[in-house]
Formats: structure tokens, C-alpha cells, sequence
């Protein structure tokens, strides 16, 4: 039996790479961002890709282009656009009329349209006590009337094998009368990464290796090539043996390194870089070097043991969160950002330095979305 997805504002792909990897087929995806939809196209050539505003979009002339019954589709998952509960937007500006937030009801349609087996719907954490939970609610009351059992959480990647501690919420629903239940966490220890009083990173003992400790950002990109800020990585081959599992995976059906590419740094911001250590963030440079206003980790040098923070569009910019490589001075490489977001190796990013960093950080981990979907099969499929 072939299970299949639909993915709504699909981006780059990032929830159905996780899916594809949990071993479904990916039939059809949906967004209005034509740089993101290149890059998709590019990993998934055979998928059928629809370049448009949702809201333009007629689900049901959808569902007979693409040939499928009611309840045929295994899977309708995507990501509505968020920005209206972010809380990178301040409050006074967040509120339910925000267009951004209405774009839920176009995801909603298509879900009484296809009647998938399943829905997994991804956005911010704040979605889930948005407006004293009314969001939650209004889209939990819309899946059962339906005929749905819903259930909502919010789930941290680096629970789930990913080196980064972001943290999303999930509605998932099913058609077949149980409450779908949340996967078990394969990882654990403290994920305060990169914190001033965090504790530092312990390795467990064998006892306790169920589940594994947290993945680091060693773990993750301690194997890739150093690199200059300017410096594109030329050779392609790998230059070294994994030196772990994660590695391993990640270069699982990947010869070549591409979009290995350090961006070049203006003068203050590689002297910034030159003044940290590992670790180390804006607090930490002299008085000469520091920025007049910066947010929590501006300037912050990754720390080798710890998992990184959320990686962010913003990727691209040391001003804008810990993206200095742990002790070489630069930014984080676009690989480097797939990495430690658990796009594999042979997934290729497509567009400019700032195209590509949007489309890894507007995304969903590929592996939360893999524990997702395969907990998904194992409980209604066996």
C-alpha cells in the first residue's frame, strides 16, 4: 500500500522530507513562494507542484486533478503561515483578524474536501494559547466536526533526534475513532542550549541510554570542512569519515557536499567574530566592538557540546541570534544550517544565501516530521 501525502505551504519541503523518509510518497504540493518551490522541485522532481496563493485555489478541482477518492489520501500536512501569533511580533500587533492568522481556514477546507486518513497541521507554540486558547479550540471544534479526533501539543526537535532545541506545535488528527497519540521521545538531557546557567552537557551512562543523550552541534557539523568567511567549499567529496551516527545519516545517499559556502563578514562583524569564544555572545565583547542594542545571543558563537537554538531565516546575519561557527570565525555555512535543522546531505538547496536560509528556517526539521509520520504508520498501518 502506497501512502501519500499533500503538502499545503509547503516551502522547501521540510515536512515532506520528513515524511518521504518515514516512506511516503509525496503527490502534490502547494505554495505561493516560487524561490522555496524551486528548491522543492529540485528534490522531488516527480511530486506535482502548484505555484499559488491558497486562497485562489479550488480543493475540490484539486482532488479530481489529482485523481483521488475521499479518504484516499494518506496524509494532508503543511504549515499555515504564522507570523500573526509569532512572538517575534509584538503583542499589540497580534491579533485573530490578522490575515496571517486566517490562512488556517484555507488548510481547514482542504481537509473537508480530501478527508485524509490524517491531518498534521505545524505552527508556532504561541498558536496553541493564542487569544486564550480560542485558536486552539476553533480549530480542534472544525477538525471534529468533521469527524476527526484531534489531538495538540507542542514538541521539541531536539526530543527527536535534531542538534536544535526548537520547539513546535502539532494538531494531528485521524479518521479512525482513536485519539492519535504523540511519538515517544528518542532523546534526552537538558535543552537550555546555550544559556548562561545551563547545565553543562553530561554524557549518560549505558543504563541510561534509552533514550540517546541530545545531539550536539558537534555531532551534526564536527565533520564538515573548515572554512573562511568568503570561502566556498570547492572539492565536493568529503574530505573525513563520519566520526558519528548522526553524520552518518546525514550523508546516507550523499557523495558531494554542496552548499557549503561561508558568507563573507564585513570588517566589525568578523572582528566581532575574532573576539568571541566559543560559546561567548554580544555580552562578551569589549566596549569598542559591542553593539549599541542586540537581541539575546546577537554575535553568539555556537558551543560545540550543546545543541544549537532555533535556527532562523535570519541565519545568515551573526546580529540576529548564535550563528558564529563554535571557533571558526564566520557565520554557519547553509549546510552547516540544514545540518543542524536534519535536512540530509542530499537534499540541495536552491536561490541566494538569504533565499536558502529562509527556506531551512521557515521549515520543519525533517526528523520531527519523520517521528511524526512514522509513529503515524506503526500505529494505524500494523
Amino acid at each position: 500500500m502506497t501512502h501519500t501525502t499533500l503538502d499545503l505551504f509547503a516551502g522547501a519541503g521540510g515536512l515532506t522530507t520528513g515524511f518521504h523518509l518515514a516512506g511516503f510518497e509525496p503527490l502534490c504540493a502547494i505554495d505561493i513562494n516560487s524561490k522555496a518551490l524551486a528548491t522543492y522541485r529540485h528534490n522531488y522532481p516527480a511530486t506535482k507542484i502548484i505555484d499559488r496563493d491558497i486562497r485562489t485555489v479550488t480543493p475540490a478541482e484539486i482532488r479530481e486533478w489529482l485523481g483521488l477518492r475521499r479518504e484516499e489520501l494518506t496524509a494532508l500536512i503543511g504549515g499555515p503561515p504564522c507570523q500573526g501569533f509569532s512572538r517575534n511580533i509584538p503583542a499589540g500587533y497580534r491579533y485573530l483578524k490578522d490575515p496571517r492568522n486566517q490562512l488556517y481556514k484555507a488548510f481547514l477546507e482542504f481537509v473537508r474536501e480530501f478527508r485524509p486518513l490524517y491531518v498534521v497541521m505545524e505552527n508556532v507554540p504561541e498558536i496553541l494559547k493564542a487569544y486564550d486558547g480560542s485558536v486552539r479550540s476553533e480549530i480542534t471544534q472544525q477538525l471534529e466536526s468533521m469527524g476527526y479526533k484531534v489531538t495538540s501539543a507542542s514538541l521539541n526537535a531536539a526530543y527527536y533526534g535534531v542538534p536544535q532545541t526548537r520547539a513546535r506545535a502539532f494538531f494531528i488528527a485521524s479518521l479512525n475513532g482513536r485519539y492519535p497519540t504523540l511519538p515517544e521521545s528518542t532523546h534526552s538531557g537538558d535543552i537550555r542550549s546555550n544559556f548562561r546557567d545551563a547545565k553543562p552537557h553530561t554524557q549518560l551512562t549505558l543504563l541510561d541510554m534509552i533514550p540517546s543523550p541530545i545531539l550536539t552541534v558537534r555531532d551534526a557539523i564536527g565533520d564538515l570542512p573548515p572554512l573562511d568567511a568568503g570561502q566556498e567549499y570547492v572539492r565536493e567529496n568529503y574530505p573525513a569519515q563520519p566520526q558519528t551516527t548522526y553524520q552518518a545519516l546525514m550523508r546516507s545517499g550523499s557523495k558531494t557536499i554542496v552548499n557549503h559556502v561561508a558568507r563573507a563578514l564585513s570588517p566589525i562583524q568578523l572582528a566581532r567574530a575574532r573576539a568571541l569564544k566559543e560559546g561567548q555572545d554580544a555580552r562578551d565583547l569589549p566596549s569598542e566592538l559591542a553593539p549599541k542594542k542586540h537581541y539575546s545571543g546577537a554575535y553568539g558563537r555556537l558551543n560545540w557540546d550543546k545543541p544549537a537554538r532555533t535556527i532562523t531565516k535570519w541565519v545568515f546575519h551573526p546580529g540576529s541570534g548564535r550563528f558564529f561557527h563554535p571557533t571558526q570565525d564566520r557565520t554557519i555555512t547553509i549546510r552547516e544550517a540544514a545540518r543542524l535543522h536534519s535536512y540530509p546531505d542530499s537534499f540541495h538547496f536552491l536561490g541566494t544565501y538569504t533565499d536558502m536560509a529562509a527556506q531551512i528556517g521557515e521549515s520543519v526539521p525533517p526528523l520531527l516530521a519523520k517521528a511524526i509520520a512514522a509513529h503515524l504508520l506503526q500505529n494505524h498501518f500494523h
